[in-house]
């Protein structure tokens, strides 16, 4: 009887250590993968070693160094995985950032020397970097951790689906969102012009902000330049009241053709308070 209770634990200690095992070798690879992109630049909604945006270089980097299909997107990582405590999170473990002031934006990759490896859209440095935890960006914006380690050791890839082509820019339910894009009202008219471009096909979600320091009503508005008049043609009109600081989620869209969209908030006069203007790109061939 002893010597059988020593073969089951000499058995489950074998188990242990090779589960640990597999663990520590998946968490190196994942970490080798995402190295081989430092540098790629961003892309919203961009997927492909050419370029990235933070949720599909994570998910990229997991298939290639495991074979397993991850969310699309930063809201989608919040809400699957095993949450974990992030002062324990380990190389490979996924960490979630709120960038726009209200909903998961953001996501990046443990590297486990207190560094993460991520694809950024804003900031001195664009593209697929690695920065420290504590940046004094990104520390305050972390909502917490999702593990996807153990689920990927035996969950099997799952079949990528096609979008179907639609129009210019097509209203969609907001579980669909791909990439979350913050705008600030400001106290003093601005003209941004976003040096990161949208890859067709893009379901995108815009969170304005009211940053005038007082409270007021908006009118947000959204336009595509058409390729042949090179005329704005309307295609999202909203109203809406503001305090200061509070922030609105614009019904998300996804953005099919390539062309030249701007996002204008005006006052309750109808002065241009700021004004967007982004790219739609060619989609990346993964």
């Amino acid at each position: 009887m002893k010597r059988f209770g020593l073969t089951v634990s000499l058995a489950l200690l074998a188990a242990a250590a090779f589960a640990q095992g597999s663990e520590d070798e998946a968490r190196r690879r994942l970490v080798e993968a995402a190295f081989k992109y430092r540098g790629v630049p961003y892309v919203y909604g961009a997927e492909s070693p050419r370029a990235f945006d933070c949720s599909g270089f994570v998910r990229y980097v997991y298939r290639e160094a495991l074979g397993v299909e991850l969310p699309r997107s930063a809201r989608s990582f919040w809400s699957s995985g095993s949450p974990i405590d992030w002062r324990k999170a380990k190389a490979g473990d996924v960490l979630v950032y709120d960038t726009v002031g209200g909903a998961p934006s953001h996501v990046a990759m443990v590297v486990g020397d207190g560094t993460v490896i991520h694809a950024v859209s804003a900031g001195p440095r664009t593209g697929v970097i690695v920065s420290p935890m504590s940046d004094k960006y990104w520390a305050p914006r972390l909502l917490g951790a999702r593990s996807f380690i153990a689920s990927s050791l035996v969950a099997p890839s799952s079949p990528r689906s096609a979008t179907a082509p639609s129009a210019a820019a097509t209203r969609i339910e907001d579980e669909a969102v791909i990439a979350d894009i913050g705008v600030e009202i400001p106290a003093e008219r601005a003209a941004v012009s976003d040096r990161i471009p949208t890859a067709a096909g893009t379901s995108v979600a815009f969170t304005v902000t009211n940053g005038t320091g007082r409270p007021g009503g908006f009118t947000v508005l959204f336009f595509v330049t058409d390729s042949k008049t090179y005329r704005l043609r309307q295609i999202h009109d909203e109203r809406v009241k503001l305090d200061a600081g509070a922030a609105f989620s614009l019904p998300p869209y996804r953005f099919d053709s390539p062309g030249k969209y701007k996002l204008v908030v005006k006052d309750s006069w109808g002065n241009p308070l700021v004004e967007r203007e982004f790219m739609v790109a060619e989609r990346e061939e993964r």
